[in-house]
């Protein structure tokens, strides 16, 4: 999906490193796909973790998550509305800032560089992106047009392999008896 959503573009070089292949068709976790990222990199080099607020609200709730902020830096694309108390909310407990110190960023935007111990955001609020990855997955589950969102190719790849498709309840049967 990565590489049609990059065809043509010469400066993106799409990685396997999440392909099914590579997993082992084992649950990908992004803590494990950064450890083995990081093994192909040089010490010198900076990964960067990329996504949307409307991801990174649930960080606290991913695998090891403390872990994942130490690995790479985390490049958060804000969406209006947010602030930096709300961003701090979101952040493992361990991380977390103090409730008086959330207090007085209730009211603040979600904008700038936040370096804490341990892990380093770089909050972007001048992405004019309108599409969130929630948004795909809810208008894919509702049998929407996706070209829109994600381009034809990318559309006609998540429609051909039912990707995001919620999952349907077994067919029950009445006065049949369910095998133990």
């Amino acid at each position: 999906m990565v590489s049609l959503a990059v065809e043509g573009e010469k400066t993106f070089v799409p990685s396997a490193i999440e392909s099914p292949e590579e997993r082992r068709d084992a649950p990908s976790y992004s803590i494990e796909t950064v450890r083995r990222l990081k093994k192909q990199l040089k010490k010198s080099d900076r990964l960067f973790f990329l996504l949307g607020m409307d991801q990174f609200k649930d960080i606290a709730k991913w695998r090891e998550p403390e872990a994942l902020l130490r690995e790479t830096e985390f490049i958060v694309m804000n969406r209006p509305g947010w602030s930096l108390a709300e961003v701090g909310a979101s952040l493992p407990e361990a991380l977390r800032p103090a409730v008086s110190v959330t207090k007085t960023m209730k009211d603040q935007p979600a904008m700038g560089d936040i370096v804490l111990k341990g892990a380093t955001l770089h909050l972007l609020t001048d992405v004019s992106e309108r599409v969130s990855a929630t948004e795909v997955r809810r208008a894919a589950q509702s049998g929407r047009r996706l070209d829109w969102l994600v381009g034809p190719a990318v559309a006609e790849y998540i429609r051909k392999t039912g990707l995001y498709k919620a999952k349907s309840e077994p067919v029950r049967v009445k006065g049949a008896r369910r095998e133990t």
